[in-house]
């Protein structure tokens, strides 16, 4: 099986972070049958530093060029979308061809991060995102206002930085279960052909490890 080798461009810290425990975990596996020499999928962060559409790009574009037989995604938070900042929405909506459809944390890395886990963590956070707490999903905070929250539901979680076994297969055996949880409906200047980061890995780990998940 040849390996499958995908260079994530991503928004911030937490999403490298992310990337390194998956890897992390990945290359402790047993290797599958058939592959005796390397992990068989292969997630490498190149850090943007932020989420803006020009910066996002311009960072694909430099691994693009440098990284000719790799599949190169862009992973970001739709909350700069959903808001338009920094026309943001609107520069999507008219990207050049040649960028591809990003992948989307609906709408951060936090709503992402809560759905590696089930109830009761999970329940608290979806109702903290819903119309009975802080309508979230519909109508993105901005990180002050949601981190205290999510700090009380996920103690000892810190912006940033990952415990080393937070990747697991219980973990993302949770996150498959959760992705019917995105708030991904909530999309008030219709952007198209929006993508699913949550989505795009759960498919590409049952692609690599059948049986798994």
């Amino acid at each position: 099986m040849p390996v499958k080798r995908h260079i994530i461009i991503c928004e911030g810290e937490s999403e490298r972070a992310y990337l390194q425990r998956l890897q992390g975990f990945l290359d402790d596996l047993p290797l599958p049958d058939g592959e005796p020499f390397n992990t068989p999928l292969r997630f490498i962060p190149a850090l943007a530093g932020t989420g803006s559409f020009g910066k996002l790009t311009a960072k694909y574009k430099a691994a693009k060029s440098a990284s000719k037989n790799s599949s190169i995604q862009i992973w970001t938070d739709f909350d700069l979308y959903h808001r338009n900042h920094q026309n943001c929405a609107h520069l999507y909506a008219a990207k050049p061809t040649g960028i591809p459809h990003f992948l989307f944390s609906y709408h951060n890395f936090e709503d992402f991060f809560a759905l590696h886990f089930d109830a009761p963590e999970l329940h608290q956070w979806l109702t903290f995102g819903s119309s009975a707490g802080q309508n979230h999903f519909t109508a993105p905070l901005h990180s002050h206002q949601f981190l205290p929250a999510i700090k009380a539901i996920f103690p000892g979680y810190s912006k940033g930085t990952l415990s080393p076994d937070f990747v697991s297969w219980s973990s993302l055996r949770n996150l498959k279960a959760n992705l019917q949880h995105q708030p991904s409906w909530s999309n008030p200047h219709q952007l198209q052909g929006l993508r699913s980061f949550a989505q795009f890995l759960i498919s590409e780990i049952e692609s690599a490890y059948p049986g798994h998940l």
